[in-house]
């Protein structure tokens, strides 16, 4: 795991996206990394007590080193959801950040469930390909953490496609359907108002091996 990546990573429930994101941030914390997490579906303060059975979160939230919120407080702020604007909130963050002085890297986590804020699906997937613009302007890691059970399966391969690599089961695969920024908007069908379908079958087979270990 580098500076500058941008990664996704698939889970299905709370308990198994608390195994990742609290290792993420753990990890991050050690590290001397400030420490962002936007969680969708839990009460941030519930992530601070359940980090605490690792490190003392309360002092590390306390310190400003960590920041949890809801994912309505981050992308939500205008009343609706907008690429352009949760852009928006995260390079306010991230100034922040450098203006603080004290981290040299950012860590941040967002989790995607889809109950505390339902995006519409196009603007999403623009949010995440726009991610890929905006990562190197700052010194930091960002994991998009999604549940399975609560996106489709057409609807995650195309979000995996905007993601350079995947975490899966701990490791980091490379994405071979990546698509930049210029090519996600060159795609007909996203000009169209719809999504790339671009050779879906061998895509969805990727994912499907990726996803379930068959590789």
């Amino acid at each position: 795991m580098n500076v500058g990546d941008h990664l996704c990573g698939l889970y299905s429930g709370d308990v198994e996206r608390d195994e990742i994101l609290l290792a993420f941030i753990e990890a991050g914390l050690a590290a001397g990394d400030k420490c962002i997490c936007v969680v969708d579906g839990t009460d941030p303060a519930e992530i601070v007590t359940r980090l605490a059975t690792r490190v003392d979160s309360p002092g590390f939230a306390a310190s400003k080193q960590l920041d949890v919120m809801s994912s309505a407080a981050m992308y939500l702020r205008s009343g609706s959801f907008a690429a352009v604007e949760v852009i928006g909130s995260w390079k306010a963050a991230m100034s922040d950040v450098m203006y603080d002085g004290r981290f040299d890297v950012v860590r941040a986590v967002e989790t995607w469930s889809r109950r505390d804020v339902v995006p519409d699906m196009q603007e999403l997937l623009l949010l995440e390909s726009e991610m890929n613009r905006y990562l190197p302007l700052y010194p930091q890691v960002i994991l998009c953490m999604y549940d399975l059970g609560r996106f489709g399966g057409g609807i995650l391969v195309n979000l995996l496609r905007t993601h350079p690599q995947v975490l899966v089961s701990g490791m980091l695969v490379k994405n071979p359907y990546f698509l930049t920024p210029d090519e996600l908007l060159a795609a007909d069908g996203f000009r169209q108002g719809g999504v790339p379908r671009s050779k879906p079958t061998e895509a969805e087979e990727w994912y499907f091996d990726v996803t379930t270990g068959s590789t």
